[in-house]
């Protein structure tokens, strides 16, 4: 069966907005001081720019293996910042990994030998491929606000932010096409898998499903969530894949996916959540940092 390993998963620390988020990331920091895992794992959104490196910081003097998969938010760059965001995702990410002292999963698999397990993470992307048959259908004509990614109300920040000489479809591919290439990998050396990543991995555990009718805006939310190739590749090994955790959405939730079971850290700007997972019993423990305000909305700008 192998060696028992107490995981702790966070995501959307968002490191650098200052109030009461840095305050729940300082409690969270704190607290796995004085209860520290086997592992822990940020699943994105960590800190833009330097902030990335300064939340990092809060953890390198932990006394356990770490790792991290990026979120969209730390690959944002200034309009006049000489680097894009490929650099900033395949460079500049990776050398603050190593100098705090985190596994970067974007560029190889975390291997827990003694437990039987490997730790296989990705920043995912999206294709708009979740929404956009249903986008074409439904509001025929507005298909070109995937690009502007302008929403009636407000417009998702990538586009002033995400620089690069790709587009987010090119982009999508690449990444799966590596987490393919790192999953098969891992599969050959142990016998099951966690899956971590910042854009969800599976719709399950995305934004809450609405009834019908959608809204633009809904569709617009569902195209930028994730992508079909990941579902698919997730579903071609999920007898051997045990969990998958993600962030992003700011929303918590649980979810199933081929009997993956799957879960959206669900924390946010002003309050933090973790997610406690002991191996190889399956127990997931959900701890909160701060306080969630529920009168706050979400904003179309994130």
């Amino acid at each position: 069966m192998g060696a028992e390993l107490q995981l702790a998963i966070t995501a959307d620390l968002h490191w650098g907005h200052g109030g009461r988020g840095e305050e729940a990331t300082r409690l969270l920091a704190s607290f796995l001081h004085t209860q520290t895992p086997d592992v822990l794992i940020l699943a994105g959104d960590i800190g833009t720019d330097y902030f990335f490196g300064e939340c990092l910081q809060l953890f390198t003097d932990l006394p356990c293996r770490k790792a991290l998969v990026p979120g969209n938010h730390d690959l944002w760059v200034r309009p006049e910042d000489r680097r894009d965001s490929l650099y900033v995702y395949e460079e500049d990410l990776a050398e603050m990994c190593r100098r705090y002292g985190f596994h970067y999963l974007d560029q190889g698999p975390l291997l827990l030998p003694e437990a039987g397990l490997g730790v296989v993470g990705s920043i995912n992307w999206y294709d708009y491929s979740w929404s956009r048959e249903k986008l074409q259908r439904d509001f025929p004509g507005e298909e070109t606000r995937l690009l502007s990614k302008q929403f009636t109300r407000g417009r998702h920040n990538d586009v002033n932010f995400v620089r690069w000489p790709l587009d987010d479809e090119r982009f999508t591919a690449r990444v799966v096409d590596t987490f393919a290439q790192q999953l098969r990998q891992v599969l050959t050396q142990v016998e099951r898998v966690i899956v971590v990543t910042h854009h969800p991995p599976m719709r399950c555990i995305s934004f809450p499903e609405k009834q019908p009718p959608l809204t633009l805006d809904d569709l617009l939310w569902e195209a930028f969530g994730g992508n079909r190739a990941m579902e698919d590749l997730l579903a071609c090994h999920a007898e051997r894949i045990a969990f998958a955790f993600c962030g992003h959405t700011h929303r918590a939730r649980q979810g199933n996916w081929h009997g993956i079971r799957g879960y959206n850290v669900g924390g946010d700007y002003h309050f933090k959540r973790l997610l406690w997972l002991n191996w190889p019993s399956g127990i997931v423990l959900e701890h909160q940092l701060g306080d969630a305000d529920p009168s706050r909305a979400r904003s179309a700008a994130d």
